[in-house]
């Protein structure tokens, strides 16, 4: 028996909005007004994704924060006749995160709309020192087609916050689940992906604070956190916390162990339909144990609370787990 922690035995857990806007681009509030609300509920990590710029904030680092250097670029299917408005035009958007904090130039790029071209320009980014994330598949008006083929990104957005905020179409777990399915390796996160636009943080139009990513890293440093970014030691929130995740692999099955803050339901999902639910009326569930035939291709939990807060772990393909 081998025992594979999918979230690290050591290290810290570290709050993160891994996809912001700023007054960098077409954001409202200034990079460090963004730094200081975002502390004041609990961030330690702020990904600065302005559009189609990569810009450093590292004037902003200190003990308690990090920024991580990124940029959101878009490829525009502005001239496919079916769609021929703004509204209508479906597009990709793409983070790119560097591995480099003091980065300011990104890679040489073709904006054509094309499977083939977004994936070259992800393998190039990959070989310039970017790690590189999809983003918001139903906002974008893409199908499955549109990703279901991408080779090598580190991350697939499950929620964004912003688009839920905007139009109820945030959440990405289908598509992630079928990106899944096709045998693709990505991490699930949570963004707000915030513009900012309701500048009332505490109004019914914030669209802040709705999504993040949960990173278990050895410190708050950028090499310790790019790192444990590329190593997929993260989960995907809006609400519930994941505090232990293993798998025990045998020869022939697998022992999934979860705790969780407290929940109404916790699912281990599958690639089929073939699951493992634990639930009960109100948010009493905070564990679960839960024992697989060798066979399945991957795992990915996912914690609910009675208010439909959810927690969402990568899927964890059986193909890397130890079992000596």
């Amino acid at each position: 028996m081998a025992r594979n922690y999918i979230l690290p035995k050591e290290g810290n857990f570290y709050k993160a909005n891994l996809h912001c806007h700023s007054t960098c681009s077409d954001g409202k509030f200034t990079p460090e007004h963004l730094k200081e609300i975002y502390k004041e509920r609990g961030y330690s990590i702020i990904a600065y994704s302005d559009h189609n710029t990569v810009i450093p904030h590292n004037d902003l680092r200190d003990e308690e924060f990090l920024p991580i250097t990124a940029a959101e670029y878009n490829f525009d299917d502005e001239l496919c006749p079916e769609r021929p408005t703004w509204g209508t035009m479906k597009t990709y958007h793409i983070n790119f995160y560097s591995k480099d904090p003091d980065r300011t130039d990104f890679i040489e790029i073709d904006r054509k709309y094309s499977v083939e071209n977004i994936q070259k320009i992800i393998n190039d980014a990959n070989e310039a020192g970017f790690l590189v994330q999809y983003n918001h598949p139903r906002w974008s008006y893409q199908t499955v087609n549109d990703f279901i083929d991408l080779e090598g990104l580190f991350a697939f957005e499950v929620l964004n916050y912003g688009c839920e905020t905007e139009m109820h179409n945030g959440w990405a777990e289908y598509e992630y689940d079928c990106y899944c399915r096709n045998g693709k390796r990505a991490t699930a996160v949570a963004t707000d992906d915030n513009h900012s636009f309701a500048e009332d943080i505490h109004g019914p139009y914030n669209d802040c604070f709705g999504g993040w990513t949960m990173i278990k890293a050895p410190a708050l440093a950028y090499d310790a956190v790019m790192g444990a970014l590329e190593r997929k030691e993260c989960y995907a929130t809006n609400g519930p916390t994941i505090e232990e995740f293993y798998i025990d692999s045998y020869e022939d099955k697998d022992v999934l162990h979860i705790k969780c803050s407290p929940v109404m339901s916790l699912l281990v999902l599958t690639d089929s339909r073939l699951v493992s639910l634990k639930r009960d009326l109100s948010d009493t569930v905070t564990d679960h144990v839960v024992e697989f035939p060798k066979g399945y291709k991957f795992y990915r939990i996912e914690c609910m609370q009675k208010d439909g807060k959810k927690a969402l772990s990568r899927a964890v393909f059986a193909d890397e787990l130890d079992r000596s």
